[in-house]
This record gives C-alpha cells, sequence and structure tokens, in this order.
C-alpha cells in the first residue's frame, strides 16, 4: 500500500492535463507544490464552531481522505495495466527512416532494374556488348554506324523488359530484402545475425499489410504477418539478452520500441480496428459490459480531476499564491 502521508493527487502524469484541462502540470506553477491529499479533503471549521460540528467535519474530512487516496489508486493501477504502445506493434513508426529509404531504393530506375538486376552492372555489361561488337566489325563506317544503331535497339529493348513498371509485387519484395540484408548486415554475407533478421521480417510485414489492407478477406495472408511479427519478437527478444547496445539500435532504426517488443500483443481484429487498418470500420462493437466499465474509468478521472481542483482551491486559500 501507498504511505498515506506522503501521498499527492497524482498518477505518473498530471491527472489535471489527463482529464482534459487546459492548464499543463507545468503551469500549475512552479510556487504550487503537488497538491498533498489533506488539501483535497480539508473541512474548513470557523472560529466558534460548537464541538459537535467540529467533530462531524473531522470525521468528514478522513473520510474523505480515505475517498480520495483509494480513488487515485484506483487510477493508478488502471494506468499502468493499461498503458498504451508509443508506435504501431506491426508497423512500426509511420516515419521510420529505414524503410522509406528501402522503398524509396526499389523504386529507384536510376538505381535498380527488374528482377534485382543492377543498374551500374547491367550498363557495364551493354557496353562491353557493343565495344565487342565495333571491334569485331571492319573499320567501314557504314557498317559501324550498323553496328551502334543495333546495340542502341536492343538496349532500348531490353531496357523496356528490365524496366521496373513491367515487374511484380514479390520482386520488388527480393530487392527490399536484398536492401534491408545489406543496409544491416555486420560484415559482407551476413545472412543470419538478429539485426538482419529483424531487418528482412520488417520488410515482409510491410509488403504483408500492403495486401492485408487491399485484401481484407485473406485470412491465409493475415496469418501470415500475424507470424511474422511474433518471429520478429522473438528475434529482438534474444537479441535484447545477448546484446543490449545493438538491440536498442536496431529497434530504433527499424522503427520500433521497447514496448512492442516486450509486451504481449495479439494482431487481431482489435488492434485492426485500433490502428485503423481499414479505416474507420467497426470491427469490435462495444458490449454493455464493457461500456460500463468505460463509464466507471471516465467518472473515476473526472472525480481526481475535481479532487485536484479543490486541493489547488484549498491550497490557495490556506497559503495564497505569490
Amino acid at each position: 500500500m501507498f504511505k498515506f502521508t506522503t501521498r499527492f493527487l497524482s498518477t505518473s502524469r498530471s491527472l489535471l492535463s489527463q482529464a482534459g484541462e487546459s492548464t499543463s502540470s507545468a503551469s500549475v506553477s512552479a510556487t504550487i507544490p503537488r497538491f498533498h491529499v489533506k488539501f483535497g479533503a480539508k473541512q474548513f471549521i470557523e472560529p466558534g464552531t460548537n464541538k459537535r460540528r467540529a467533530k462531524r467535519l473531522r470525521r468528514k474530512e478522513t473520510r474523505i481522505k480515505k475517498q480520495i487516496i483509494r480513488d487515485v489508486n484506483t487510477l493508478k493501477q488502471h494506468e499502468v495495466k493499461n498503458v498504451p504502445l508509443k508506435v504501431d506493434p506491426v508497423l512500426g513508426d509511420p516515419n521510420c527512416g529505414f524503410v522509406e529509404r528501402i522503398m524509396k531504393k526499389v523504386e529507384n530506375q536510376e538505381l535498380t532494374l527488374a528482377y534485382g538486376i543492377d543498374r551500374v552492372e547491367f550498363e557495364k555489361l551493354l557496353y562491353a556488348a557493343e565495344k565487342l561488337s565495333l571491334e569485331n566489325a571492319s573499320k567501314n563506317e557504314a557498317l559501324r554506324e550498323s553496328v551502334i544503331q543495333t546495340e542502341e535497339n536492343k538496349r532500348k529493348a531490353v531496357m523496356t523488359i528490365l524496366n521496373l513498371k513491367n515487374t511484380n509485387v514479390p520482386d520488388k519484395k527480393k530487392m527490399a530484402i536484398k536492401f534491408a540484408r545489406e543496409e544491416m548486415q555486420r560484415s559482407p554475407g551476413d545472412t543470419a545475425s538478429p539485426e538482419v533478421q529483424a531487418a528482412i521480417a520488417t520488410i515482409k510485414i510491410h509488403y504483408g499489410m500492403q495486401q492485408v489492407k487491399n485484401m481484407p478477406k485473406d485470412k491465409i495472408n493475415i496469418k501470415g504477418v500475424r507470424k511474422l511479427v511474433q518471429y520478429r519478437q522473438t528475434i529482438l527478444k534474444y537479441l535484447k539478452r545477448k546484446n543490449p547496445e545493438s538491440y536498442y539500435y536496431t529497434i530504433a532504426k527499424l522503427g520500433l520500441t521497447d514496448d512492442v517488443i516486450v509486451r504481449e500483443f495479439n494482431m487481431g481484429k482489435q488492434y485492426m480496428q485500433d490502428f485503423k487498418v481499414w479505416g474507420d470500420k467497426v470491427l469490435v462493437k462495444e458490449t454493455n459490459s464493457v461500456a460500463k466499465k468505460n463509464k466507471k474509468i471516465k467518472d473515476l478521472k473526472d472525480r481526481v480531476a475535481k479532487y485536484n481542483e479543490l486541493a489547488k482551491k484549498n491550497y490557495e486559500i490556506m497559503y495564497g499564491t505569490k
């Protein structure tokens, strides 16, 4: 249990701000401390009040103190058990530079061609083929021009075939996995380190979620993405045990946070609804019992907010404000 004599009317963050008050915890003024429970329960006894009434007021103050402590502690316990996730547990931070960078590289035709062919290496191959054809040609200028034109036509035809617009999602996915592996590898050729495996799983998850959004009834794909998320959690938990420094670097780079790795998570309808995978579609209807529970929590927050307001007013009455 908490020590009642030293507890203030606050949870881990300002309850005034939680209740939607415009006044933030910083603006409550540095001269006014966090309000002690006695300020919220204070019953002012006027001079000349008879003993019987004074005794009733003191009893009321004691009763209100207990009620305040009970309500504040209940709210604290609720918030500890229901801390919201910092980022999307599946896709991570939407502003993640790693995923955005990989996707741009995949779509960059100056760098990549279809089927994972490197643009620079391909240009070298075309140049070597053209040079060899010119060497085999005679010194006849007309013949050389014909060879050059033929090679140019070949180049245009092959480039049309290898244009990224003519490729499919699986090929783009393979290229993205390749780029992710190259960026996260510990050394050239590394394919098995936890960092690389987590990065590859992240890319697969992003491509899988694109299909989930486009095809809501594809249960097999949803199941596959769910397994990938669980696999990524397992890999990163292992990395956290073995190399915490590398673990925090990896999750930061992948746009994840520690809570989405260590906490239990179910990629079910509630997740789809909370993170608007299919827009504002209602997937989980609120039952009467859940509605009652939510109302109780709301009423509890309102009561604690009122306790804080009352404590502030009583403090100002007792000590004034600077």
